[in-house]
């Protein structure tokens, strides 16, 4: 068995692809410290696994957010989700690296599949779905959204696999319908996960039908029918159920709308079509230099009408994933995290077939693909060894989090500490409190735990006397 995998041209390459998957994301997952909004979602999970809220309306903290009675920054899916493994798995930080671990290994699973079915009558190409794996984890945001527990990383999980089977709706006649309705299904599932951008799979039959030609339009509009038909049919009963469409209604018209009206975080509906840019330049100069390489070894990397038009294909998908998040001046760059994929089968396409002749010359009896493999399994165990070394260390907000566990040491779980109302939007405190300690912030009530900034002039508080529990950036204090 191991003689074959050994022969096996392509496996140095998978061993490098993974190596990179580890290397870029669990050095920095094994550490304390997360992204704030990351652990904001975190911590709601983790309440929901301990029976603090529902399904339907979870919880953060005593007051939430915008002092609303539950928490709706999000659709509930993840929540859900994330709270059975916290059930299963325990309440430690290790549950949710693990759950964002496991969301960038499906991810990568489902790249791979969607790779195989595109070039399924190709062995060379459908060994080298590698490829597409480096290109996507390599994208900077993308591997630091898969080193956070971001919505986007189980989102994009859906929209994949929605697209995987419109496109095995496309090549397989005798089962398109079932395809389709898993697709919408997971639409549906996308949706319920992180709201609008999960619907962007509706225009990949129009797509294919617009690059591939290997379909009629009639037929591209069909499926399109019945993936829209699907979530169209499950949201309608679930608006007619009192608890569902409240929450729906609150995290849709209380929030959504509130905060593209009300909160916008840039000035211009383009920058994400320039951070999309800037993300995507160290793929498409390593194409471009492929592609040089290529062409002075006489190789026309483009000469495969089909493979082009895949390639047109997958890039347009990422687009419908993209450019709608130009309709509204909310834009973050980790929002576009589940249409990398797409850019990355997009852009590896062209280049492959230049790859996989190169590989196909591979002696697996030579010394060098000897040393070479050896190579690859050694950086494997090095990224390995390195991420377990950084078991223990905290990688971002060391005072806070410092503080943060003297305070939990003092203070009781499941309480609150007052606050100054100019504290209010310290969210990396919140987050943290909430996360390992359950205490929440309170700026509208005086209780037995009085906290302030150090760096905030604060006067005498009167009936409170400073605790000294060797906080560096807080100040706690405690009513006599």
């Amino acid at each position: 068995m191991l003689k074959k995998y050994f022969h096996n041209r392509d496996m140095p390459f998978w061993i490098i692809s993974f190596s990179i998957l580890i290397g870029l994301t669990l050095p920095v997952l094994i550490q304390d410290g997360m992204f704030m909004d990351a652990v904001l979602y975190t911590s709601v999970s983790h309440n929901l696994s301990m029976g603090i809220g529902t399904f339907w309306f979870p919880q953060f903290s005593l007051h939430n957010i915008a002092r609303l009675p539950s928490f709706h920054e999000q659709p509930p899916l993840v929540f859900g989700i994330q709270a059975l493994f916290f059930t299963i798995f325990g309440g430690s930080m290790v549950v949710e690296r693990f759950y964002t671990f496991i969301t960038m290994l499906i991810t990568a699973i489902v790249i791979v599949l969607l790779w195989k079915e595109i070039f399924r009558d190709d062995d060379t190409l459908k060994r080298s779905g590698w490829l597409a794996i480096i290109l996507w984890i390599s994208i900077p945001v993308c591997f630091w959204s898969y080193s956070n527990n971001m919505h986007e990383n189980t989102m994009g999980i859906f929209t994949l696999c929605s697209a995987l089977f419109i496109v095995k709706a496309f090549r397989s006649l005798k089962t398109s319908v079932p395809f389709c309705i898993l697709s919408g299904i997971f639409i549906l599932l996308a949706t319920m996960s992180k709201g609008l951008p999960g619907f962007f799979p509706i225009a990949i039959p129009f797509l294919y039908w617009l690059t591939t030609k290997g379909t009629s339009f009639s037929r591209s509009i069909l499926y399109t029918a019945i993936i829209i038909l699907v979530p169209f049919i499950i949201y309608t009963i679930l608006f007619l159920i009192p608890e569902s469409r409240e929450s729906l209604s609150v995290y849709l018209f209380k929030r959504v709308l509130h905060r593209i009206s009300d909160a916008p975080t840039v000035d211009n509906r383009f920058y994400i079509l320039f951070r999309l840019f800037l993300e995507l330049l160290p793929q498409i100069l390593l194409v471009i230099i492929i592609a040089t390489v290529a062409g002075l070894k006489k190789f026309r990397i483009f000469s495969s009408k089909k493979n082009n038009q895949l390639s047109v294909f997958f890039i347009l998908a990422g687009l419908s994933a993209s450019l709608p998040l130009m309709l509204t001046l909310v834009q973050k760059r980790f929002y576009f995290v589940p249409a990398l994929p797409f850019f990355a089968i997009g852009l590896a396409i062209p280049v492959a077939s230049f790859i996989g002749n190169l590989i196909e010359k591979i002696d697996t009896k030579s010394r060098r693909y000897s040393i070479f493999f050896l190579l690859s399994i050694f950086l494997f165990l090095s990224t390995v060894t390195y991420s377990v070394m950084q078991k223990g260390k905290t990688g971002r907000e060391k005072e806070i989090l410092h503080d943060v566990y003297s305070i939990g040491k003092v203070v009781p779980k499941y309480s609150a500490i007052s606050i100054p109302v100019e504290m209010w939007n310290d969210w990396g405190l919140q987050c943290y409190l909430i996360r390992y300690f359950n205490i929440s912030l309170d700026p509208y009530k005086r209780n037995t735990f009085f906290m302030t900034d150090k760096s905030m002039k604060t006067d005498t508080l009167s009936g409170y006397k400073k605790i000294n529990i060797g906080t560096v950036k807080y100040e706690l204090y405690k009513r006599q």
